[in-house]
């Protein structure tokens, strides 16, 4: 597999000088003269000469998300002379590949089709277009454009089942995991934009949804990636703030293991896990909206699972089924005693009897908070919006039904709060419930991790309550996960110092970070 890192600038200087600096980071350069144009045979040449990688020379016009503007000849002639003045390798659009026809040796051909409007169902005929335009040596590349996960999902399933050498991945914010994936699938060939260099700007990326060059070198594990390297990720919907990715991408890496982990945020969890046949998928936590999902979907299930009702990870079986595991509860179950025995003063015989918990919510999350309040004992009551919904969960979980206005009215010391209100990114400029309906020196535990202090608890905090951030649970229930995943115990100080490092912001950018 090697890692093809694409270069575009306005003019050829700014575009050599990057390229050459970056080129020891990757195994092969692309430069994109869309905006340069034909910058002469001998500077060329003597670029060529100069980069110790490989050369890709590409010119692609709108229908490749291309900016050159210039004429079809004035395109084939820049390939043209490109081959002969030393290039490796000359991109050219399917199109156009027989207008081009052979190049000087021993430059090769990349015959590449991309689309703009999302991913052909027949992926195969799409294919077969491409190659019936091919010469002996050419390789080819398809990149259409995701507009959903399950698109890339059909594409890496094609490149699996391809004859040998086709490069292929998506375009699109959607299928940015499969530029990650591709090489595990077949493609000899993965691509990423210039990275970041402190000091310069930015180069733009070739392709929407490309990562940059650091991105995608920080998601690969520290041997690299090969046809072996297992897949693992989060699934949820939406999934781009989670911190998952970073922190067990973290704990892979510290493992030395020979993995990926990803987020991916498909529309239904079952046509996901139909297209995630592969065996290399091997693990994926679950997230809102798709835990009760994955409970229907696990073929077997932990007993905290069957207790909660809810699957929050996925663990491939060796027959390829899917057992289903709910570590939400132990991680939250731990949190809660650890925060119960400081909040409550003084020594303590038994359990938490006497102490009456009030959730909020009635998705998977609470459906695991219940389910560990069951195993502490505490008395339980739940509230939700939807007040059906609250009913059924309280009389599945042997707790009482609360309709929402009531929350004022009740007695609770500990208020557990398992909405996706207050999360980053939403436009919730309030508590998931008015202040003054928290009441004062309780305990409260907001499922909710990003951000850390969330408005939930800073009002908690104003009341006297004793505040437990969602940070707590997440970390928990994540080293948790990474034993199933694994079955290596993860170091769990470096779990939470990348968890606080995604929280704080001074986690690298990059694909979940």
């Amino acid at each position: 597999m090697a890692i093809v890192t694409s270069f575009l600038a306005h003019d050829f200087n700014t575009l050599a000088r990057r390229a050459l600096r970056q080129a020891k980071l990757c195994d092969v350069v692309e430069i994109r003269l869309d905006h340069v144009g034909h910058p002469g045979f001998e500077v060329l040449q003597a670029f060529f000469k100069e980069c110790p990688k490989p050369v890709i020379v590409t010119v692609h016009g709108e229908e490749a998300h291309g900016r050159f503007t210039g004429s079809i000849d004035e395109r084939l002639s820049i390939l043209d002379d490109a081959a002969k003045a030393g290039a490796r390798f000359v991109d050219v659009d399917y199109q156009l590949a027989l207008d081009l026809g052979d190049v000087e040796p021993p430059c090769h051909r990349i015959v590449s089709r991309h689309t703009l409007e999302g991913t052909p169902e027949d992926l195969e005929s799409w294919d077969e277009e491409v190659r019936a335009v091919l010469d002996e040596g050419d390789a080819i590349k398809l990149v259409p454009h995701a507009r959903t996960t399950e698109d890339g999902l059909r594409v890496l399933r094609h490149l699996r089942k391809a004859r040998g050498g086709l490069i292929a991945f998506c375009s699109g914010e959607a299928g940015t995991f499969t530029r990650i994936l591709a090489p595990i699938f077949g493609s000899p060939f993965t691509y990423a934009a210039a990275a970041d260099v402190p000091g310069e700007d930015s180069l733009e990326p070739t392709a929407p949804g490309q990562l940059r060059l650091n991105e995608l070198l920080a998601a690969m594990p520290p041997g690299g990636i090969s046809h072996e390297t297992a897949v693992l990720g989060v699934v949820g919907n939406p999934i781009g703030a989670s911190a998952s990715p970073f922190v067990h991408g973290m704990a892979l890496k510290h493992a030395h293991m020979d993995a990926v982990y990803v987020p991916f945020e498909p529309s239904d969890l079952g046509e996901f896990l139909d297209l995630a046949d592969d065996p290399v998928f091997r693990g994926l936590s679950v997230t809102a909206p798709f835990k009760r999902a994955a409970h229907s979907r696990s073929r077997e299930l932990s007993a905290a699972a069957k207790a909660s009702g809810s699957v929050n990870t996925l663990v491939r079986a060796p027959d390829g089924s899917w057992s289903g595991h709910d570590t939400d509860q132990s991680g939250v179950r731990e949190a809660l005693r650890a925060a119960l025995g400081h909040h409550i003063k003084g020594p303590r015989v038994g359990g938490f009897e006497d102490q009456r918990a009030l959730v909020l919510g009635t998705g998977g999350a609470a459906r695991a908070v219940l389910a560990a309040l069951t195993d502490l004992g505490l008395r339980r009551a739940v509230a939700g919006r939807n007040e059906s919904a609250a009913q059924d969960l309280a009389r599945e979980f042997q707790a009482e039904p609360l309709a929402w206005d009531a929350i004022p009215k009740v007695d609770y010391d500990v208020l557990l709060h398992c909405t996706p209100v207050g999360s980053e990114g939403r436009d919730d400029d309030m508590p998931p419930i008015p202040v003054d309906w928290i009441r004062e020196g309780t305990l409260v535990f907001d499922a909710v991790y990003r951000p850390i202090k969330t408005r939930l608890l800073q009002a908690a905090g104003r009341r006297g309550c004793t505040c437990v951030p969602g940070a707590e649970w997440f970390v928990r229930q994540a080293t948790e996960q990474f034993k199933l995943f694994t079955q290596q115990d993860p170091n769990d100080g470096l779990m939470r110092k990348a968890l606080e490092n995604v929280l704080t912001g001074n986690a690298p950018a990059g694909i979940g970070g």
